[in-house]
């Protein structure tokens, strides 16, 4: 019988027409995105620790589809509050037999498999960590033994909720994970360090109305092109998006 996971990873998707409100675009744009954004972030899970189970906590069935498929275990949204689907997460996880549990929401399109071996070797010495996004206030990674009790507080303010609860705050480099995707700001961030492949695809094929940029260097063959956005950030433009997508529009 082979030893018991060390490391579990719970991603809790809610998926469907609500989700980022806050990026302004159509609903089919923003549903598409947050598919992909909760895509990438798993994807970057499953490769950065092979054999790490990563447990989808869901009650969308499209969801449910795509994580099954993917290898991940699929676990029932309770329909309570995302701190109730991180508890339904973490007891699964511990019926796994894992010690462990790394908490990561479905929106961080730029986190790479490097990155989750980076963070939870950061984390390892510690039962109970925090670590911040990149603005300090909210949770991009909390992680806690698999078989205490659940208590977390995610929400606005989330990060010194976190340590208020007993977990140490801990910033490990690792942009992407840090990195989560809410608004216009944040998206432009995650294209400046690089999308994974389901975001780069949606946004290839989506056309994103009030958003405005001037080509400063165009994509060619398979090399990335970069944009300059009207708020002077500097975002990537897939090989092959300015073409054949939303982003022909880009003057």
């Amino acid at each position: 019988m082979p030893p018991p996971p060390p490391w579990a990873a719970v991603v809790p998707v809610k998926g469907g027409p609500l989700a980022k409100s806050r990026l302004g675009l159509p609903r089919a744009v923003r549903s598409a995105l947050a598919d992909a954004f909760a895509r990438d972030t798993v994807e970057a899970l499953l490769g950065g620790r092979p054999g790490m189970p990563v447990l989808v906590v869901t009650s969308a069935a499209e969801v449910a589809a795509w994580a099954a498929s993917a290898g991940c275990r699929v676990v029932a949204d309770p329909g309570e509050g995302l701190d109730a689907a991180v508890a339904s997460g973490v007891v699964a996880a511990g019926a796994l037999g894992a010690g462990r549990v790394a908490v990561i929401l479905g929106d961080h399109p730029a986190l790479r498999p490097a990155e989750v071996v980076t963070a939870l070797d950061a984390v390892a010495d510690l039962p109970r960590t925090v670590v911040p996004d990149a603005e300090g206030s909210g949770t991009a990674m909390l992680t806690l033994p698999a078989g205490a009790p659940v208590r977390t507080a995610f929400g606005p303010g989330s990060a010194r909720a976190h340590e208020a609860l007993g977990h140490v705050l801990r910033t490990p480099r690792a942009p992407g994970l840090r990195l989560d995707v809410d608004d216009a700001r944040s998206l432009a961030g995650a294209l400046r360090l690089g999308v994974g492949r389901h975001t780069a695809d949606v946004l290839g094929r989506a056309t994103l109305p009030g958003v405005q940029a001037t080509i400063h260097q165009a994509p060619s063959g398979d090399e990335d092109g970069s944009a300059l956005l009207d708020d002077g950030l500097e975002v990537t433009v897939p090989a092959g998006a300015a073409a054949a997508s939303g982003l022909r529009h880009l003057r």
